[in-house]
This record gives structure tokens, C-alpha cells and sequence, in this order.
């Protein structure tokens, strides 16, 4: 982990940690702490993403989802308190989203049938119905993973920003020279250039879209395949997991359901960012 500690303005220090995660960068801006304790929650921070990249990546053989996904379309399979959770969770999200948002989507192997793996909550158990299925944790891991670090490993000062990849941020407190905290969300065809700014206070965001290479890679529940749209969809509000599903969710789904499912998830706003190749970008409210 990469730790910079500065008390170039004594009236505000401040600390600056980043570190490789859960296939992306995350960062973490800390005000008003000392060196020790900034230094000590960045440290529990990292120890937290890497110990959720360990157990949930599924395209790592010794991961706790890979297990699952190996055994779960043979047999009922246990789960620890954590991922059945998890999985409650998703499930519940599932509906919530009117199916929009679901982790055994896989491209080309389904469509929109429901009830492709389940759960009993006397046993703790998993087991998929269909052979061909897997769970995917993509589009809820990081929104999970700050809700965790909110709730159970807050910033020591009241002011705080903390960012897993461009994604998923959330801000706690105010911006030490400004009354939030701007997050840029970069411009898809001109590096160096940001498309929207937002600006956040005890506020949550998460972004969806194609990934760094310009390809989609969130599948749609119902086709079964990956989502080529050019549009970015942004959301904000208090839940870092909740943000995250739903931008998932609003990014697959159809334009006319859009504005019903958002309306279902109050204090939760959105948009539809498209970045022009002008570098102008079109910028609109769900």
C-alpha cells in the first residue's frame, strides 16, 4: 500500500492511501486525523478488500465462491454466515429490481427464468437447478465491501472519501476546504478529461457501463448476453450497496422501466451520462 501523510496545512492534515483491489484501484482521502490512527484504519481498510477479494472472486479456483459454483449444481451446499447473507441479499435484490439485477446471470446460458439457484435457511445451504448456471458477485462486491467499512470500520475523523476504482465511492463529511466532496467521473474518449462531476456528502455513488476497453461485460438477466450500451449510468445516495445494485440493475434494464424501478428505492437519484467523441458529454436525470 502506497501511504502519503501531509501537514502542509496544520490547520488540516491530511492522509492519502491507495492500494490494488478487487481488479481495480482503490484510494482513501482521510481529514483531520493523526498519522498513527490514518495509517492504522487505511491498513484495516485494505485488509478488508483483500480479505472479500479472497472469498468472493469467482474467477480464483480457491475462492469461496468458486467453491460454491463447483459444488452447488450437484449438491446442497453449505455457506458460512457471510455469504448466506450475501445471497439472501441478492435474492431480495433480485425482486426489488423487478429481475433487472441477478448474479446467476451468465452469458448465453438463460434467459428470464427465475429460481436458478436456492437457498434453505433452516441449513444454511445453496443449490443451483440448473448445471450450466454461476454466481457472479461483479455488480454487488464493492458496494457490499463499503457498506461493511461505513458500518463496521468508520473513518476516525468525520471527513472522508473512499473510492474502490472509479465505480464505487462514498463520501463521509465535507471536502476540508468546500462543503462536499467532488468526484469526476472520467470522459470515455478523452483521458485526462472528466464527463460529470458530482458532488457528495454522506453520499454514495456507483457508476455502470462498459468496462476499460470500451466492452460490455454486465449481462442482461433477460437475453443472456453482455449490454453494448454507450451510456453510463450514475447513482447516488445513502447506500453504498444499494447504489451499486442499482446502477447495475438501471444500466441493463429497459428505458421505459427505468424511471418505475428507480422510483421503488427512495432518496436514490440517477442519471444517464453519454460521452460525446467531441469530449462534450449529454447528461440527464433518470
Amino acid at each position: 500500500m502506497e501511504f502519503v501523510y501531509s501537514t502542509g496545512n496544520p490547520d488540516c492534515p491530511l492522509s492519502y492511501a491507495r492500494f490494488g483491489g478487487m481488479h481495480t484501484e482503490c484510494e482513501l482521502l482521510l481529514a483531520h486525523c493523526g498519522e498513527r490512527e490514518a495509517r492504522f484504519w487505511s491498513e484495516s481498510v485494505e485488509d478488508m478488500v483483500r480479505r472479500a477479494e479472497g472469498r468472493y472472486n469467482r474467477f480464483s479456483p480457491e475462492s469461496l465462491l468458486s467453491r460454491i459454483n463447483r459444488e452447488a449444481p450437484l449438491r446442497e451446499t453449505p455457506c458460512d454466515e457471510e455469504l448466506f447473507l450475501i445471497l439472501q441479499l441478492c435474492l431480495a435484490f433480485r425482486k426489488a429490481t423487478r429481475g433487472w439485477f441477478d448474479i446467476s446471470a451468465n452469458p448465453s446460458s438463460r434467459s428470464a427464468e427465475t429460481g436458478t439457484w436456492e437457498l434453505d435457511k433452516r441449513k444454511k445451504t445453496v443449490r443451483f437447478t440448473r448445471e450450466n448456471m454461476r454466481l457472479d458477485l461483479g455488480g454487488f462486491l464493492k458496494g457490499f465491501v463499503l457498506e461493511q467499512i461505513i458500518k463496521n470500520l468508520p473513518p476516525p475523523s468525520g471527513q472522508a472519501l473512499l473510492s474502490l476504482g472509479s465505480s464505487s465511492s462514498y463520501a463521509r463529511g465535507h471536502h476540508p476546504l468546500g462543503e462536499n466532496w467532488p468526484v469526476s467521473l472520467p470522459h470515455t474518449y478523452y483521458p485526462g478529461r472528466n464527463a460529470c462531476t458530482f458532488r457528495l456528502r454522506d453520499q454514495a455513488l456507483s457508476v455502470s457501463g462498459k468496462d476499460r476497453q470500451g466492452k460490455g461485460h454486465i449481462i442482461n438477466p433477460r437475453s443472456g448476453n453482455c449490454e453494448e450500451k454507450e451510456e453510463i449510468v450514475a447513482v447516488t445516495g445513502p447506500s453504498p450497496l444499494v447504489c451499486e445494485v442499482l446502477s447495475t440493475a438501471l444500466w441493463v434494464c429497459d428505458d421505459t422501466e427505468r424511471r418505475p424501478l428507480l422510483a421503488d428505492f427512495e432518496g436514490y437519484q440517477a442519471s444517464l451520462i453519454t460521452p460525446l467523441p467531441d469530449g462534450s458529454s449529454i447528461n440527464r436525470r433518470i
